[in-house]
């Protein structure tokens, strides 16, 4: 025995040389021409010549074994495991791994999703079958010769590595951004593991030895590439919700981890910041999203964690943004404004009173229902059962007085807009809002609706004649008012106006019929609120619109004059020259005035390149907003910064606050703030006044 294992070790040794020196060369001999990766048919043909190659210079060193040593015997083993190592050794180079990878792929990527079929297209499916059956055939010869080889662990590992990167590319390729589907169409997952479990099991099986969970495993690596790649569209996913709801299912059934979770907050927080929390994006489109990211998060996470952790910087943002608090309460209101854009969601959650949020104590011990938070909530989180959004808009700031305030000032300017006292949409709304509020919070809106419902029984009377004293004249029926208690309405604008003297002579008779009819009590008019219905008769057209009374009084002064200059206009309406010329630039735009330098002329005939507006862009509200009375309480300090001005030229805003607390007597005092001051200054610059120039401020020439 011992002369025989001295010969085997010998014959090793031999056969080592002459593999190295003969078959190895041969082998990738097959390489060398240059057509092998350009052909998919040239490339499995080279990887089947180079392992039959090799397989026959492993059975031509085996054949004078068979005559010495039995077939199962040790020594025979011995000396196949020796050659099995040296050709897996030899094989592991640079170019079989090249080769292998292009091969094994080629054929993974016939495996996917076939394309759709007619039903009547018996032939295009036979075909497919048959390519499929010659594919497996040539796979089967394949693992033939690498058995014989003993190189399955080499080909198993690149077998791992195609799969790995095809299915990633699969399913990127097959599902990204395929957020919807069709009613008979399945989810993706379910059409993910119809193909893995059929074509590519059987493909991958025949180069794999299987242990019974190989088709288990590679559907745990596709649905874990489907979720990444949903993680990755989860905002694209609540832009266009509800549509995306199947690609939100898709990541629902594939997040199954917390890993994923993670993932899934850091993904959506990242996209937020480059994509929605800027300044280049309305403050109305955030508070959609922000009501689309509830909507989604809900779904995905009743238990609401989810929606904690990536609601937290847009709830961050929307406190910073100036006009937040505007769009909010113009949403729940259902007020038509361009500037704040479609929010009517928030109305119809508003009126959705079985929607208010559950404010429970979410740690009831009561409650046989209740769990433990999750594991990744944040120590502060508290869950809130429903999803309410108007509940979590309430909730951005502390109190709820800023958002009361505001709906003062909304409720306010929609009762003065009212034509016909109808009241009955602000009173269902007031009602609604009071659930969220609470009535003491309101009070003041419950007397604003009051005043219009009293105001219209008294302008009844105004004008019912069988009330009238004998030789008295009765007020024009055109003529109405609302009167309104002023301790309880927010403050109005400035009211000196210069209305025509047949406007003030009604607006007289209809003052004396009042205090008859509420003895001891008398109208103050405050003539710039309110509308007012002008017919235009023009040499080539009528016109009609609706106005404000200053708008109103303006184009009532070009009857007796074509032109008039701005100082005029000043003159004559007692108002000053910002209102002039935001009043002219409503009639400038509908082409009923024109501008010449510093005047205004009227335009009988309508000129090519007028262009008209359907609505008043430059109307305001009636009733002072915060930021409008902090800018008419710094006019006081106007005068002052026009001297430094003019003294100095130009200022930083740095300088001008600290003149401005230098020069100011006591008396007066000056205690705002820079942003105060920036918020003015903008205002003058609005007003022609101020120019803002390389960050500093000059008076305007």
């Amino acid at each position: 025995m011992k002369l025989l294992d001295r010969l085997l070790d010998w014959y090793i040794d031999v056969v080592r040389s002459h593999f190295v020196m003969h078959a190895l060369p041969t082998a990738k001999s097959h390489f060398k021409s240059p057509e092998v990766l350009l052909q998919p048919t040239i490339l499995a043909e080279t990887m089947k010549r180079v392992l039959s190659t090799l397989c026959d210079a492993f059975n031509h060193y085996c054949y004078p074994l068979k005559y010495i040593f039995p077939e199962h015997s040790p020594s025979r083993s011995r000396f196949a495991h020796s050659l099995n190592a040296m050709t897996e050794i030899a094989l592991s180079d640079y170019e079989f791994q090249i080769v292998s990878l292009m091969m094994i792929d080629y054929h993974l990527s016939k495996c996917g999703k076939p394309s759709p079929l007619d039903e009547d297209d018996e032939r295009e499916k036979v075909m497919q079958d048959d390519y499929e059956s010659q594919r497996l055939e040539f796979l089967n010869e394949l693992r033939e010769k690498v058995e014989i080889l003993g190189i399955q662990d080499l080909i198993e590992r690149v077998v791992a590595k195609v799969y790995h990167s095809f299915i990633q590319y699969y399913v990127s390729e097959q599902y990204s951004m395929r957020l919807e589907r069709e009613e008979d169409e399945p989810p993706a997952l379910m059409e993910l593991k119809e193909v893995i479990y059929g074509p590519i099991a059987r493909a991958v099986k025949v180069l794999v030895r299987d242990d019974g969970t190989i088709c288990e495993r590679m559907y745990e690596l596709a649905s874990e590439c489907l979720a990444r790649l949903r993680i990755g569209e989860m905002f694209s996913i609540v832009v266009g919700f509800p549509d995306s709801i199947p690609g939100l299912e898709d990541l629902r059934s594939c997040m199954k981890t917390q890993e994923h979770r993670s993932q899934l907050v850091a993904s959506f927080q990242t996209s937020c910041q480059q994509r929605l929390l800027h300044s280049g994006v309305n403050t109305a489109d955030v508070i959609t999203f922000y009501i689309s990211t509830i909507k989604v998060f809900r779904l995905l996470d009743p238990r609401g964690v989810l929606l904690d952790k990536v609601s937290r910087p847009i709830r961050r943002y929307l406190r910073e943004r100036d006009d937040t608090v505007k769009c909010i309460v113009n949403g729940m209101l259902e007020v038509d404004d361009p500037n704040t854009g479609d929010l009517s969601e928030l109305g119809k959650e508003l009126a959705n009173v079985s929607g208010k949020a559950d404010d429970s104590n979410d740690d009831d011990y009561m409650d046989l229902n209740w769990v433990p938070d999750p594991v990744d909530a944040a120590p502060d989180f508290r869950n809130q059962r429903t999803s309410d959004f108007v509940g979590a808009f309430l909730s951005l700031y502390d109190n709820k007085e800023v958002f009361v305030k505001e709906i003062v000032v909304v409720i306010a300017n929609r009762l003065l807009d009212l034509k016909n006292y109808e009241i009955d949409r602000e009173v269902m709304h007031l009602e609604l809002l009071k659930l969220r509020f609470g009535e003491s919070e309101l009070h003041s809106c419950d007397v604003m609706v009051k005043d219009i419902a009293e105001s219209k029984r008294v302008d009844l009377n105004v004008h019912d004649r069988a009330l009238l004293a004998p030789g008295v004249i009765p007020v024009n029926g055109k003529l109405h008012a609302s009167m309104l208690s002023r301790f309880f309405w927010p403050t109005f604008k400035n009211d000196d106006l210069a209305a025509p003297a047949e406007i003030e002579d009604q607006m007289e008779r209809y003052a004396a019929k009042f205090s008859t009819l509420k003895s001891g009590r008398k109208l103050t008019w405050l003539k710039r609120l309110g509308s007012v219905d002008v017919s235009l008769e023009l040499e080539d057209r009528a016109l009609k619109f609706c106005v404000s009374p200053d708008q109103a009084s303006m184009i009532y002064l070009f009857q007796s004059s074509g032109s008039y200059t701005v100082s005029d206009l000043m003159q004559r309406l007692r108002v000053d020259e910002a209102s002039v010329r935001r009043a002219a630039l409503f009639w400038v735009k509908n082409g009923v005035l024109k501008e010449d330098g510093n005047s205004y002329v009227l335009l009988e005939r309508a000129e090519e390149s007028t262009k008209k507006v359907l609505m008043d862009d430059t109307a305001r509200s009636s009733v002072q907003t915060a930021e409008e009375k902090a800018t008419e309480e710094m006019r006081v300090y106007w005068s002052y910064i026009v001297g430094m001005l003019t003294n100095l030229q130009s200022l930083p805003i740095d300088r001008i606050q600290s003149f401005l607390k230098m020069l100011i007597p006591k008396e007066l005092g000056y205690s705002r703030s820079t942003d105060e001051l920036r918020d003015f200054l903008a205002a003058m610059i609005a007003e022609e006044r101020l120019e803002l120039v390389a960050g500093a401020y000059r008076l305007r020439k």
